[in-house]
C-alpha cells in the first residue's frame, strides 16, 4: 500500500527550525522617533498634536518629550510654519481672525504664534477687506436690507469680529 503525499504545510512548518506552525517571528516594536516619522509623513502637525498622539499610542510622558525635542532639532516639527500655512489657508477660504485664532489654539500653537499667523495672513490688509471679499464671494449685497441679516450670519459664523462686521453691514436705517 502507497503512503499518501505529505501535505505542503506540515512541511512548511517543519522547515521554521522549530517554531510551531503559525507562529511568525516577532518585530521588534516601533521606537517613539519611528513613529512619529511615520505620523509626519502624512503631514505636517504642531509639537502638541504629535506629543498627543505618542502619549495615546502608549509612549511614556519621558519617551514622548525626548522624541518631541529629537524632531525639532531635526526640524520634523515646525509649530511656526504650521501656524503661518494653516492661517493662510483658512484667510484664504474666507476665514476671519476669531475662527483662525481658534482653530490655532485647539491645535496646541502657543499664543505667541497664534497671534503673529493671524496677523500675518493678513497679507498687509485689514480685516474689513477680507470681510467684503468673502461677501462679494457669496454674492450678497448688503445695500439690500433682506441680505443684511443673511451678511450678517454669514461672517460671524466665519469667525470675523462683531467690529468688523459692523463696519461692513451698515444698520438698516
Amino acid at each position: 500500500m502507497a503512503r499518501p503525499p505529505r501535505s505542503r504545510s506540515r512541511s512548511i512548518a517543519s522547515s521554521r527550525q522549530g517554531r510551531p506552525a503559525g507562529d511568525a517571528p516577532r518585530k521588534a516594536p516601533p521606537t517613539p522617533l519611528d513613529v512619529a516619522a511615520r505620523v509626519l509623513s502624512r503631514g505636517s502637525r504642531t509639537e502638541a498634536e504629535l506629543a498627543a498622539r505618542l502619549e495615546r499610542m502608549g509612549y511614556s510622558a519621558g519617551k514622548v518629550a525626548e522624541t518631541i525635542a529629537r524632531c525639532r532639532e531635526l526640524r520634523y516639527v515646525d509649530d511656526a510654519a504650521v501656524a503661518m500655512d494653516r492661517a493662510r489657508a483658512l484667510r484664504a477660504r474666507g476665514a476671519g481672525s476669531l475662527r483662525i485664532a481658534t482653530e490655532l489654539e485647539a491645535r496646541g500653537v502657543p499664543e505667541v504664534l497664534v497671534a503673529a499667523a493671524v496677523e500675518e495672513s493678513l497679507a498687509g490688509e485689514g480685516e474689513v477687506a477680507w470681510a467684503e471679499r468673502a461677501l462679494a464671494r457669496q454674492r450678497i449685497d448688503v445695500r439690500d436690507p433682506h441680505a443684511r441679516a443673511r451678511a450678517w450670519r454669514l461672517l460671524a459664523a466665519r469667525g470675523f469680529p462683531e467690529d468688523v462686521i459692523a463696519d461692513v453691514v451698515p444698520d438698516g436705517e
